[in-house]
């Protein structure tokens, strides 16, 4: 799995610049295709992110130490220097504040995930429309899922009726045992999810929304110096315009290809 992006790193030797050894701390958790842990991956952990973050920081002459944690908690140790690098950030001010934002972002929607033969599915075409059903909503503790969904937690519209939790595959389970109506969870990750926890079928993307901003990669100020990031820049946009990325996304998102 990790090939192709090991052949890219050869053939751009003669080309790197000369980079003081260091190594970076990198925040993983359970949340295909992006990083999820993989028998035989170094450190155990694979995945776009984990495997892009590898890859690009070899070719700086860094080392990367995959550090498990949920995410409100990776933020606040990204904003104080013990972690260094996150994937998947919303662009917010608030986060501007601590963290440098990767040049290049990539793009999954977030959306609402509903039960199948849900009748009332076919009422809800928009997020709107899922505000003023009524009914729950099911996401994780710490996450932004979009300007609409903050709007509506910031109006009190889904007040009652969020049930927030720290492990998506909780999520899942509620959704699939009618303890909410309906989950918020990238397009990508869901369909994975789904289909790894054998609920094909059953739950399905409702094509609804919240969101398709671009997620980054941060650094944290206390940690990353600005000049870091902008090599990293110019490597990641060299490794994403590669065959060997395009190969390796492949890689990761064959199970979402065969769901869809």
């Amino acid at each position: 799995m990790l090939r192709p992006a090991i052949v890219l790193v050869l053939s751009l030797l003669p080309f790197l610049a000369v980079a003081d050894v260091c190594e970076k701390t990198f925040r993983w958790t359970e949340d295909p295709p992006y990083t999820y842990s993989a028998t035989g991956a170094p450190q155990g952990v694979s995945g776009i992110s984990a495997d892009t973050v590898r890859a690009v920081l070899g070719m700086m002459g860094c080392d990367v130490s995959f550090v498990e944690m949920p995410w409100a908690r990776a933020l606040a140790e990204l904003r104080i220097g013990r972690v260094d690098i996150v994937s998947g950030a919303f662009d917010t001010p608030e986060r501007r504040e601590f963290a440098h934002y990767a040049a290049q972002g990539s793009t999954s929607p977030n959306v609402l995930f509903m039960r199948a033969g849900d009748t009332v599915n076919t009422n809800i075409l928009s997020f709107e429309d899922f505000l003023a059903s009524g009914l729950s909503l099911g996401g994780q503790i710490g996450v932004n899922y979009g300007p609409e969904y903050a709007a509506a937690i910031e109006s009190g519209v889904l007040d009652d009726r969020l049930v927030l939790v720290p492990d998506r595959t909780l999520l899942w389970q509620m959704l699939a045992r009618g303890r909410v109506d309906a989950v918020a969870a990238s397009y990508l990750t869901g369909l994975m999810e789904i289909t790894r926890q054998g609920y094909g079928g059953q739950l399905l993307n409702t094509g609804i929304e919240l969101s398709s901003a671009p997620a980054f990669f941060i650094f944290s100020k206390s940690s990353v110096e600005e000049e870091f990031v902008s090599r990293f820049n110019e490597f990641h946009r060299m490794f994403i315009a590669s065959e060997d990325y395009k190969v390796m996304v492949n890689t990761h998102t064959i199970d979402v290809q065969r769901a869809e």
